[in-house]
């Protein structure tokens, strides 16, 4: 076995192991509140872009 390569889990109680990797599934991710989301939604991120400048500087980096 490669020492290397991590062992892959289901089991929520091998988190804590070393070498282990547990995969969890999105539902599980949520309920457990192991992430919490700070991305922009696509309206956001098109309003951000309002305050830059729309010039030949702006955009090509001059």
């Amino acid at each position: 076995m490669d020492p290397k390569k991590p062992i892959i889990s289901r089991d929520l109680a091998d988190l804590m192991r070393p070498g282990v990797m547990v995969e969890i599934d999105p539902a599980e991710v949520e309920q457990l509140g192991l992430v919490e989301e700070t991305a922009l939604d696509e309206a956001d991120a098109w309003d951000s872009n309002a305050d830059v400048e729309n010039t030949n500087e702006a955009t090509h980096g001059r």
